[in-house]
């Protein structure tokens, strides 16, 4: 049994620093929504809060929808011709993951979200987020859904906390999937967009400043 003792040491040492690690993880949060729970969520984005206004110059410049205009019943394979490689790419996206031409222009459209003045509040256990003008969203903190539209297209959003940093995704019902990164430099709050699902996809930089 004395031969024993040293490794079952060694494992009980292991094990505490393990639990030590959880711990620490849980506290921060990570990609948890539950790093929102209590008063914790006025804390975490009170640094995000307020009214921004957005800086073109120091933007990318907005991005076309090449399936503007194009019938809902087009089969992709006859919009191919003479497509752009942003277009090329959308087309992947939407057969990969077998979406209407509806459903892929509404993706494109929540991607083209682009508010010249955004919003960001916290009520209670809500983050109120207004994404295009005219339209408020009150997103819940605890990493549930919220339902807006985009055309004839729901789009459900959620909020989360990863490393350290706001998360916004909008899910398209049917199409795809839009991810927001935010993070506040000083007094400028910079936007990063991607489609999840498109890892080749160039992501899209925002600035906004505080107003």
């Amino acid at each position: 049994m004395r031969h024993w003792r040293p490794w079952t040491a060694v494992i009980c040492r292991f094990a505490a620093v393990l639990l030590v690690l959880v711990q620490t993880g849980c506290a921060t949060g990570g990609g948890s929504p539950d790093a929102f729970a209590g008063a914790d969520a006025g804390a975490l984005l009170d640094a995000y809060a307020g009214r921004w206004t957005l800086d073109e110059a120091s933007s990318t410049p907005q991005i076309p929808n090449h399936l503007e205009g194009v019938p809902d019943e087009t089969p992709f394979e006859d919009i191919s011709r003479n497509e752009s490689r942003q277009m090329r790419r959308y087309r992947r996206l939407a057969q990969s993951r077998r979406m209407s031409v509806k459903e892929a222009r509404a993706t494109v459209e929540v991607l083209r979200w682009r508010p010249s003045t955004l919003v960001l509040r916290v009520e209670g256990d809500t983050l109120t987020y207004v994404p295009v003008p005219g339209t408020s969203l009150r997103v819940p903190l605890d990493g549930s859904e919220a339902e807006s539209r985009e055309g004839e297209s729901r789009v459900r959003t959620k909020v989360g906390w990863t490393d350290g940093l706001l998360t916004i995704e909008h899910q398209v019902v049917g199409g795809g999937r839009v991810r927001e990164m935010l993070e506040v430099v000083g007094d400028r709050l910079i936007m990063t967009r991607n489609m999840a699902a498109a890892a080749s996809e160039q992501a899209l930089t925002l600035a906004y400043d505080r107003s």
